[in-house]
């Protein structure tokens, strides 16, 4: 039997700053918006302590600018640091500028934060998509070995459907390591990330039963 090497991977933003209340709540307002990213992330911390359990945290650049001794305390538990952008915005919303400028900021202050290369990249709601795909070779450029942003699904907002299951390279050498997805009546399904539960499963399958089963 081929064994298949697992990694959990947690993005690092507070509740705000979701891609789903980018025209609800301002980048101007999120100072005024009670803070709860501290107090989640330093439970999933002790809950990882419990079980000897190594993680990737993604972290929002705005986040770790507010609170430097939160990603301190990270990477001194032994967990790695990846970049999940500055403002958390979509990379297709953002001109490959824009995303140069937002990834080599928030690249930086992670950095400067844990005095080590910070490598890996995720993209905000997972928004490297077919249209995107250009940021793979500004991810390159700008230093990074890895990312993990496809999600090789069918989604209203983002995913490659036909992009490998599992962890590949890219034709410019940067390793891609894909969102967790399973195989159900002949059809990749999600099962990890964003908001898939029980409920949005059975959406999803509704939903796609006009494409083609993916191989």
């Amino acid at each position: 039997m081929t064994s298949i090497d697992n990694y959990l991977t947690i993005d690092v933003e507070d509740y705000f700053q979701v891609s789903a209340f980018e025209d609800i709540i301002r980048t101007d307002d999120w100072d005024g918006m009670e803070h709860r990213v501290v107090r989640n992330t330093e439970n999933v911390l002790e809950l990882l302590d419990q079980y000897d359990t190594k993680a990737t945290f993604f972290i929002v650049g705005w986040v770790a600018e507010k609170y430097p001794h939160l990603v301190r305390n990270i990477h001194n538990r032994g967990h790695s640091i990846g970049c999940h952008s500055y403002w958390h915005r979509k990379v297709y919303d953002l001109s490959p500028e824009q995303f140069r400028d937002d990834t080599a900021r928030v690249k930086a202050i992670l950095e400067e934060i844990i005095g080590e290369p910070v490598l890996g990249y995720r993209a905000p709601s997972y928004s490297i998509t077919a249209n995107s795909l250009w940021a793979i070779d500004i991810l390159k450029e700008l230093g990074f070995t890895y990312d993990s942003s496809i999600f090789p699904i069918h989604h209203d907002t983002y995913g490659i459907p036909d992009a490998p299951r599992f962890a590949y390279r890219h034709a410019n050498g940067l390793l891609e390591y894909p969102i967790s997805t399973a195989i159900l009546l002949g059809r990749k399904i999600p099962v990890s990330g964003g908001v898939f539960s029980a409920i949005s499963l059975l959406v999803y399958l509704f939903m796609s039963s006009k494409n083609q089963p993916q191989r």
